[in-house]
């Protein structure tokens, strides 16, 4: 079923999702006005599951998925970006990185040596380090 290397699900031929689609649609009956929806959950569904089937993936198909993250420039500089915001100690937008909110709420406790309250920890990780008073969405 996975015979070419493709980097995700979304990269995989429509002509290829459907094929997927149909062959696990085959198995259940819903009312075709709910179609659209059910594809959706599917795709999204799929998606996921995909991700955490690789470790059982052909072993030519993986070496061709390698060489493509070797290769390809996008996916390193990707790579490369979210392991440099792992290691860092700063926050970034959202601003909080990786690390959770209560982890940036004990970070924040720790380095201003005193109890910082959920407000006060939202605020730091929903605004702008330029300007502190406005938000990252705004």
């Amino acid at each position: 079923m996975y015979d070419n290397p493709w980097p995700s699900y979304t990269k995989n031929p429509v002509k290829t999702k459907e094929r997927w689609f149909q062959k696990w649609a085959e198995k259940f009956i819903w009312d075709r006005k709910h179609d659209l929806i059910i594809r959706k959950i599917y795709g999204y569904r799929i998606a996921r599951r995909l991700q955490q089937l690789m470790q059982d993936i052909r072993p030519n198909i993986k070496r061709a998925l390698d060489n493509h993250f070797s290769i390809n420039e996008g996916f390193r500089y990707h790579c490369l970006t979210n392991r440099g915001n792992r290691a860092s100690r700063k926050s970034s937008k959202y601003t909080g990185g990786s690390a959770t909110f209560m982890k940036m709420k004990n970070r924040l406790s720790k380095l201003l040596e005193c109890e910082i309250t959920l407000a006060e920890t939202f605020k730091y990780t929903h605004s702008l380090k330029a300007n502190n008073e406005r938000f990252a969405n705004e």
